[in-house]
């Protein structure tokens, strides 16, 4: 609009022969300004106030949307305090769990072929809260292909993610085994997937599928599956837990 101003402006000095009209000859000679040399002087000066102008405008527009988006980006930390206390206090999902907490008799089996009769052991368990109620603890031993075997578990609930966690480290292995799912509560039915690695056959990160089916509140099975999602799933292990009596 300036420029369109100063131009029409110019082709005005045209039509009166190259003279300013009083007012513009003042405005130039009040701001040191040359009358004399010509409209193409005019036009460069004008032209450089406009670019500038523009400049300043641009600038400041980008200054306001920068601060619009640093005032939506600041975080609330009334919010995020509430958000973080609700993800790490116990709740609805972690009472499902006492359950399992108690010591168990325990009977495990292990197939390691499809098909093949199962290796049967017994042993016990000890399982505890521990964390202020936020993770049960267990403690098993008993025999594992004629070897002693001791594992430990910790099962939890993840109130973000809305999901049940399990790990499981034992002393016959360096690896920790891991899964996270749902639970079917109609079923009594807790299902987590997680991988495993396999040094026998040498392979790794092969999806395994952990089951853990409550038959009444002094009795459930734990299993394993391996061969996930294909035609060849099989269980590779169970236990059952039947608690101790006094």
């Amino acid at each position: 609009m300036l420029l369109r101003s100063a131009k029409a402006n110019l082709h005005s000095d045209d039509a009166r022969g190259g003279q300013l009209a009083p007012v513009q000859q003042t405005f130039w000679e009040a701001h040191g300004l040359p009358v004399k040399g010509g409209k193409a002087m005019r036009l460069r000066i004008v032209l450089c106030a406009t670019v500038m102008l523009c400049a300043a405008l641009q600038g400041n527009a980008l200054a306001q949307e920068q601060a619009k988006t640093e005032t939506k980006a600041a975080p609330n930390m009334q919010e995020m305090m509430k958000k973080w206390m609700e993800a790490a206090t116990p709740g609805e999902g972690h009472k499902y769990l006492d359950q399992f907490v108690g010591k168990w008799d325990i009977v495990v089996r292990a197939w390691m072929e499809p098909g093949k009769p199962a290796q049967e052991s017994k042993g016990a368990c000890d399982a505890k809260w521990i964390l202020d109620g936020r993770f049960v603890y267990g403690e098993m031993s008993s025999q594992m292909m004629g070897m002693p075997f001791k594992g430990i578990d910790i099962i939890g609930y993840d109130n973000y993610k809305k999901r049940y966690v399990i790990t499981h480290i034992d002393n016959l292995g360096t690896a920790i085994s891991s899964g996270e799912g749902r639970l079917d509560l109609s079923k009594q039915v807790m299902t987590t997937f997680g991988k495993m690695d396999d040094a026998a056959m040498d392979e790794r990160d092969k999806p395994v599928k952990y089951v853990t089916r409550v038959v009444s509140k002094d009795k459930y099975v734990f299993e394993i599956y391996d061969e996930v999602g294909g035609p060849n799933e099989y269980k590779v292990l169970e236990i059952t837990y039947t608690r101790s009596k006094p």
